[in-house]
Parts: C-alpha cells; structure tokens; sequence
C-alpha cells in the first residue's frame, strides 16, 4: 500500500465503499422485510375500538348490577358505596367512548347514537337513584326492570354496530399492507441499482478531482527542487507519498519559529497556573468553611433529635407522674421548636442562593411586630437576667406600612437571637426611626462585641463555625446571613457597629413604605372580625393517617362535621354525590389523583366551597399553584394550632 499513487488508493477506495453500499442495501432489503411485518401491526389498531367498545360493553353490565345493588340497598351507606361504583364504571365508559370517537374510521353518526343511548340510559338511573334515595323503592324496581333493562338491550345492539364495522376495517388495513410490500420490495430493487451506479461514477469524478490538485502540488515542488541537484534525483519516479516525505525535511526551519512561539505559550501557562493556584487556595478554604458547617449541622440536629426520642421513650412507661410527663413533653416541644428552627434556616438559605426567595406585601401596624416581638423574647431575656428595651418613633396609627410581616420579624429575630447568644448581662434594645423616607432599625446590645477585624465576615454563610469563640454557642450560623439576604431583598443595607468588649449594633435600613388612612382604616375593620362557626361540615383529603388524626382533634375544637377522603378522586367523588360540605382541607401529595387534580375537578362543578391546600411543600411556586388550580388559601406543614384555627374561621366566616 504505501507504493501505490494517491489515484489508486483512492479507487480502491471507493471499490470498498461501493461494496459497503451493496451489502448496506442488501441490509436495507432484509429490513423493509422486517418493516412490513411490523406494519402488519397496524391490522390491530381498529382493535383498540373493538377493545374500547368490549371496555364499554364491561362497564355497562358493571353500571347494571351495581343498579340492581342502588335498587335493593338497605341503608344509606349501602346506597352510597352503589353510587360510588356506579360513577366509578360511568367515567370509565366516558373514556372508552372518548377513544372510540377518536379512532373510529367510520360515520360518526353510528358512535353518537351509541353515546346518545347511553346519555339516555344515564338519566334513566338518574331517575332511579332519586326515586331510591326518596324512598320510592318499588317504583325505581320497576323502572330498572323495565325502562332501564330495554335500554341496555338497546345499548349492546348499537355497540355490536361498532365492532362490526372496526373488523372490517381491520381486514381492509391488512390487504392494504400487503399490496404496500410489494410495491416497496420493487422501488427498493431500483433504488439500490440507482446508487450502485451513482456511487461508481462519483468514485470515479472523485479520485480524479483529488489527484490532479496532488500532481499540480508535485509538479510546483519539483519547480523548487530544481536547482538543488542533490534532491532532483531523489524526486524522480517516486509515488507522491515518497515525494512528500522527502519535501517534508524543508519544514524543519520552521520547528525553530514553533519552539519559540511553545516558550512564550509556557510563560502564559505558568502565568495562569498560578492565577488558578491562588482560586484552588479560595475553593479549597470555602469547602472547609462548608465541611465545618455540615459538622456543626449535624451536631445542632442530632441534639433536639436525642431529646425528642429520648423523652418519647420516657412517656412510653406506665404510671409516669403527671409533672414529669408535662416536663418531658415540654422537652420534646422545644426540641422540636428548635429542629423546626434549623431547618428553616437552611430552607431559607437556600431559597436565597437560588434567588427563589420572595416578598409578600401586606397592610400590617409596625408598632405591633415590635411588640410581638419583646413579648416573645422577653421569656428568655428575663431568664439570662437582660433587660430588653423597645423604641419606637411613631404612634400605632402612623405605624401602619406595607411590608412583608413574616421576613421582616424574620430579620429582626435573627439580630435579637444573636444579640442574647453574646450577651450575659446588661440590656439589649431595639427599635426604629423614620430617616429620609426609610427605616433604620437597630438592635443594640451590651456582650462581647465584635473585633474590627472580623466585621467583613460575620454577614458570610457558614463563618459560625469559623472562629473558636463561636463554638461555645449553638445555632447554625446562618441568621446573620439569612437577615442580609431579606434586607436586600426589600432593597435596603445591613451593617454592624462594634469594637470587642463594648458591645454590638446592627442596623438595617429597608423603604418607608406608609399606608393611606382609609387603607389602615380598612386593615382594622377587617382584622377585628373573626366568627367563631358551629355545626359545620368539612372534608378532611388526607391521605397519612396520621396527619388525618392531628387535624381531625384540631378541628374538634370547634365542634365541627368530619368527613375523611383517603385520595383526591374519593373526595371528587363525595362531592358529586351532592353531599352538603362547607369547607375542603386538601392535601396535595396523595395517590390515585393528587390535591390539584381534585382541585381542578370539583372546581367544574362546585366554585363556591372554600378549598384551603395543607401541604409540606412551603416553596413560593407550591403556593402559587395550589392557588391556581383553584384552591382558597394555603397553610405549610407543620401546622400551628393558631394559623389553622384563623384560617378555618376565616374562610367558614363567608359561607354563613
């Protein structure tokens, strides 16, 4: 081979590809074989009409017994679960006449006649159903014996009509499919002489349109041999490749321009291995930074997590005294309290980091998140022997704004909890005042304070665990940057005041965003208004038994009607059979049909019963779903005592 000319190989090449051509179409022969067989699968596509009538016909005979069963129920729970199962089989002849009329290649008028007699069917039960639950047995006997026994009859003849009608179709596909093949074996054998043919003039056009610029390339390097007569020898009567081989020793002299250039390139890499060195530095501090985070998570959640089992297994014993039991289920309320507060911290950073965190603006009195707020914290800082000090520069009335009332109690939370963390004794205050149209907030303590030197970091993710000092406290480390990230959010700047030994301040300063009087006005009318309902009936979709029982013992409270749906189509269900419900609590995860399913579907027939999704999911997106497939409100798993009762009020105060 490496005698031969550059035109010979080329030849024997395409030769080579001329073969592979051959043995491609006999491959291509084999598999239009094979395609025809599998088309002969189309023979069984009017199947899925004559399958889909036969489902039709099955829930027919299915809706006819479970008639008789409505007919001879005893009592109204036999009655309902007839009921149920004659919905259930009704959907399914809905969805096999969908298919039908969706495949059936033939007059359409014979599939609506067929769907006609069964919608006149379905009002005959419908009648039925109303005579049974009036009471009027015999005559819904008579009428399913009679009317509705000859309507079934009628029904199996128009379906057999169907069926017919699918076969002879199925047979016409099938002699079509043949009559295919033939024509497809025949156009196949032309094509493959056609590319045989094609295929060798190209290889023939080819290997000469690539050799004669390779003799044109030979000749110009023969014209600059010429003069070097130690090389004219070596050039003639030699195959191009013996030519190029010998020409390729004049290249050297550029090696040396390549060396030159590789030593400049080495400089750049060196230039630039260390850029990369000094970020492989960074990186490899961050990932220390996380390493200690994720040792300090694991520390933070396994000590509320040994509580809470080690006090489950306390209360487990016989005859334990009622005050260590009311002391051990304290234990397990804080740690669970405390479990709950990490993970929302995590939660929270995350949905900052994916920029998946948002604000939710509401009408709310200032004066009272602080209040709230001393309240709250006034418990532990009474224990630690701190005075806490609230100032506020405006009167309750002037204190109404816009704002988000959960982040903003957030952020000052999270200063409060740090700020006891590092103070022992002394005072801790915090307040506002109005300046130049914004907010500036502070939270002023008497600890440890903060070394100048460390101010650039105490607002980064995971720099809790960075210093020795903080590993004397508990938490996550993430409440500083969390409170950062809301600040932001709202548009507003977070920064610290502090030299160590002398105490801290932080201060954030977010827009000032007052509220019109007839607006405040509005916001307290409608707050002093909560209606405390008896006697009403609310369905439970929920599909854990456990959270089931917390929320039927919630709702026991109240007095309330209980009726429990496993699943999101058994609630549909009990909403069609006309039950009177009130209000729908619905979960989102379950089987057989999920919460917004159901949702979407009680709303084609009910818009007015107030549905309020309780869920786990607590991501912005879940709750501006659940809202969009129809749902009222939302509450996030775990559910407080105080947000279920005011929400359940909230919405049962509208139906009286």
């Amino acid at each position: 081979m490496k005698g031969l000319k550059f035109q010979t190989r080329l030849i024997l090449g395409f030769s080579t590809i001329l073969l592979f051509s051959f043995i491609i179409g006999i491959i291509a022969f084999i598999e239009i074989k094979t395609i025809s067989k599998n088309t002969e699968s189309i023979y069984h596509h009017p199947l899925t009409v004559s399958n889909s009538v036969r489902d039709i016909n099955i829930s027919i005979n299915a809706i006819h017994r479970s008639m008789k069963d409505v007919v001879l129920a005893k009592n109204i729970e036999e009655l309902y679960e007839s009921i149920l199962l004659v919905n259930k089989h009704d959907r399914q002849v809905y969805a096999s006449f969908k298919i039908v009329k969706e495949r059936f290649l033939g007059d359409k008028e014979v599939v609506n006649d067929a769907y006609s007699a069964y919608r006149d069917w379905e009002k005959i039960r419908n009648e039925v159903i109303l005579l049974k639950k009036g009471g009027h047995n015999e005559r819904a006997a008579d009428i399913t014996r009679g009317r509705g026994a000859f309507q079934v009859n009628l029904l199996f003849e128009k379906t057999k009509i169907l069926t017919d009608f699918a076969q002879s179709k199925a047979d016409e596909f099938y002699h079509n499919t043949i009559e295919s093949e033939e024509k497809s074996i025949t156009i196949l054998i032309s094509s493959i002489s056609l590319i045989l043919l094609i295929s060798l003039v190209t290889a023939v056009w080819l290997s000469k349109s690539i050799s004669r610029p390779i003799h044109n390339f030979i000749e110009e390097i023969s014209t600059i041999f010429t003069n070097q007569d130690d090389l004219i020898d070596n050039i003639q009567n030699k195959s191009e490749q013996e030519i190029l081989g010998i020409t390729s020793k004049k290249l050297r002299s550029g090696y040396q321009k390549l060396n030159d250039f590789n030593k400049e390139l080495d400089q750049k890499i060196e230039q630039r291995t260390s850029e990369l060195k000094e970020a492989k530095e960074k990186a490899e501090e961050s990932e220390q930074l996380k390493s200690a985070f994720l040792a300090n998570m694991s520390h933070e959640i396994r000590t509320p997590l040994n509580s809470i089992l080690g006090f489950s297994e306390f209360l487990k014993k016989d005859n334990l005294p009622k005050e260590k039991k009311e002391l051990y289920l304290n234990m397990i309320d804080n740690g669970g309290q405390r479990l709950l507060t990490i993970i929302s911290d995590i939660v929270d950073i995350s949905k900052i980091e994916s920029n998946q965190f948002s604000l939710s603006y509401e009408i709310t009195m200032l004066n009272e998140i602080l209040d709230n707020l001393e309240r709250q914290f006034t418990i532990v800082t009474n224990k630690k022997g701190i005075e806490l000090k609230t100032v506020k520069s405006l009167d309750d009335y002037s204190s109404f704004i816009s704002t988000d009332v959960t982040r903003l109690s957030q952020v000052i939370s999270n200063l409060l909890e740090n700020s006891i963390k590092f103070t022992e004794k002394g005072t801790i205050e915090f307040g506002y005042k109005v300046n130049n149209n914004k907010l500036l907030f502070h939270v002023r303590d008497s600890g440890i304070g903060i070394p100048k030197e460390f101010h650039y970091l105490i607002f980064e993710r995971f720099r809790q665990t960075d210093t020795q000092e903080s590993k004397l406290h508990t938490g996550t480390g993430l409440g500083l940057s969390i409170a950062r990230g809301i600040v932001e959010l709202f548009g507003g700047d977070i920064w610290v005041e502090s030299e160590e030994g002398t105490g801290a301040c932080f201060y954030f300063e977010i827009p000032h965003l007052p509220t019109a009087s007839s607006q405040v006005d509005k916001k307290i009318k409608t707050d002093e208004f909560f209606l405390h309902t008896k006697g009403k009936t609310i369905l439970v979709v929920e599909d854990e038994p456990s959270n089931y029982i917390y929320i039927r013992d919630l709702l026991s409270e109240f007095n309330y009607n209980i009726i429990h749906a496993k699943n999101g189509q058994d609630a549909v269900d009990i909403i069609n059979t006309k039950i009177d419900i009130d209000l729908i609590l619905m979960d989102i995860k379950m089987p057989v049909m999920n919460g917004l399913q159901a949702t979407r579907e009680i709303r084609k027939t009910n818009k007015k019963v107030p549905v309020i999704a309780q869920t786990a999911y607590a991501m912005l997106e879940d709750k501006r779903q659940a809202l969009n497939a129809g749902c009222n409100d939302y509450l996030a798993k775990p559910i407080t005592f105080k947000a279920f009762s005011e929400i359940i009020q909230k919405h049962l105060s509208h139906t009286n």
